[in-house]
């Protein structure tokens, strides 16, 4: 695979990853109600430790650490003996 469409196929995956992305949902400042009084928060139950974060955050690394090892590998160089 020369270098050309390796860049081509990542660029593609990027993009891909990008539009895939839920995006955020703004909405203008007016639209906010209005609300004086100071908002009451209740916590109703304290589990301390959040598995579906944890496990989202070991989804990204190991996705990471799988595209950096695949880019290593892919970069080597050959060299090449002249005599």
């Amino acid at each position: 695979m020369t270098r050309t469409t390796l860049k081509r196929q990542l660029g593609l995956a990027v993009a891909i990853a990008v539009t895939a992305v839920p995006s955020a949902s703004a909405r203008p400042i007016d639209d906010f109600p209005r609300n004086d009084a100071a908002p009451q928060v209740r916590v109703l139950q304290e589990s301390g430790f959040d598995w579906a974060d944890a496990g989202a955050g070991a989804a990204f690394a190991a996705t990471m650490i799988g595209l950096g090892g695949a880019l290593a590998v892919k970069s080597r160089h050959r060299w090449v003996a002249t005599s």
